[in-house]
């Protein structure tokens, strides 16, 4: 049995239907947007509700937990420390300590930003550096849940895909604003390596099947700017890419510090599974393909509604 936390999210939805799919027996946990699936057991409950969790794991008794659950509005965090810690940090140990007593493989969903992002192409050995109190959570939570459990598996990604609920990913916003024939801001000195959500969910349960443990860097295979970014998904699909406007981050006036260059090395997990990470077009055309197959449609449909 495979258990996913944050099932609604972006990623947890996609590693809860890929698992689905392959035809393992999976059940998720949802909080405040309850998804009924099809073919899966779902759970409401609050990450922060220890008891609450050690009953769920009691009752479905899984081999491997994917943890996704994550407070991941980073201004909000900014502003909301105390239950940012709850959610990010507190809950992450707890899951940990829980999996270490029964024995229970755990994988722990974390992020690009754990660096300062001074020079980009950062490796798994590499110093962090955080630079606002939501990736310093989510080290610290890496911190805890090696501490509670040696064996687990960490991996730091940055994704984008479609979204179960209303919130967007980086790729819809820049979508909306192009069908709305908006221009759309893309910063030129911001870097990352963007991966599909539906791609990393296979890397993951390959990972899982590999019986990977430790920490990785599972991100797309090149460093791209935002600015670059939004032109590929105009492109991608039939919009002008003339509608991105080149910008810079310190225009935008966050709440939140942000690091510039959060590009990630992945020759690590390129090595232990064999094969390259998938590259941004081949990202942007399953994302684009999922559309069309009705793929978020059938996400929202999910939402909130009653599994068959």
């Amino acid at each position: 049995m495979l258990l996913v936390t944050g099932a609604s999210g972006l990623l947890g939805a996609s590693v809860v239907l890929q698992a689905r799919d392959s035809g393992r027996k999976v059940a998720g946990i949802c909080h405040r947007h309850p998804l009924r699936v099809p073919g899966v057991e779902l759970y409401e409950v609050d990450l922060t509700d220890r008891s609450a969790i050690q009953h769920v794991c009691r009752e479905a008794r899984p081999d491997s937990i994917v943890h996704c659950a994550a407070a991941t509005n980073v201004d909000w965090c900014e502003d909301h420390p105390g239950e940012a810690e709850k959610i990010n940090l507190e809950a992450s140990a707890n899951l940990a300590e829980i999996s270490r007593q029964r024995n229970t493989r755990l994988t722990y969903i974390s992020t690009d930003s754990v660096f300062d992002g001074k020079r980009g192409n950062y490796s798994e050995t590499d110093q962090t550096c955080p630079l606002n109190v939501y990736a310093r959570l989510k080290l610290r939570a890496e911190e805890e849940v090696l501490q509670h459990c040696p064996s687990a598996l960490l991996v730091r990604t940055n994704i984008y895909g479609w979204n179960a609920q209303n919130k967007q990913s980086l790729a819809e916003w820049i979508l909306g604003q192009l069908a709305a024939g908006e221009r759309v801001p893309g910063f030129v000195d911001t870097y990352f390596c963007p991966l599909l959500a539906n791609d990393l969910a296979n890397l993951l349960l390959t990972m899982l099947d590999r019986g990977l443990s430790g920490l990785y860097h599972v991100v797309g295979a090149e460093r791209i700017s935002k600015y670059e970014f939004a032109t590929k998904v105009a492109a991608t699909f039939q919009f002008d890419p003339a509608q991105a406007v080149a910008t810079h981050l310190s225009e935008a006036r966050l709440r939140a510090a942000r690091p510039q260059d959060v590009s990630l090395n992945t020759e690590k997990i390129q090595t232990a599974l064999g094969q390259p990470m998938p590259n941004v077009d081949a990202g942007l055309q399953r994302f684009r393909a999922l559309r069309e197959q009705g793929y978020s449609q059938q996400l929202k449909s999910y939402l909130g509604g009653a599994a068959a």
